[in-house]
């Protein structure tokens, strides 16, 4: 891939769910967050969407998106895709969807976008625990 077409990220929006009106053609992001906090390992998030806007492509480029333990780059899961840029000067809407996305323990894992054997762009996604605490005391 020529460096002038590598794609630029321009936003990475980790969320619950995308809506995308058919007629408006705007997307609806719904339930943005960064950090799960759960009182079992492993922890599973039954649905979890990872938005993207890119800008600054040529052509189709195969593109993608994995989540990994931060401190081994363990590859938790992830997911292919083509993306075509009709010029360098659109923006590009993707939305990748993951189910049952299990994090085995607590800590910082990374969901990064690779383009051409690069990562282009890392979000930061945090997995805590949250002790049982006593009521009656």
């Amino acid at each position: 891939m020529h460096p002038l077409s590598m794609p630029k990220v321009l936003a990475m929006i980790i969320c619950d769910l995308v809506i995308d009106d058919r007629i408006s053609g705007k997307k609806s992001l719904i339930g943005l967050f960064d950090t799960v906090a759960t009182n079992s390992l492993p922890c599973v998030v039954n649905e979890l969407h990872l938005f993207l806007l890119l800008t600054n492509g040529l052509g189709t480029v195969p593109m993608r998106v994995r989540c990994v333990r931060a401190a081994t780059e363990h590859e938790l899961f992830g997911t292919l895709q083509e993306v075509h840029f009709p010029d360098p000067n659109a923006v590009v809407e993707i939305n990748f969807g993951f189910c049952e996305c299990e994090f085995p323990e607590p800590g910082e894992y990374r969901f990064q976008l690779i383009a051409a054997g690069q990562v282009l762009y890392e979000r930061r996604f945090l997995v805590s625990v949250i002790e049982d605490y006593d009521m009656e005391g």
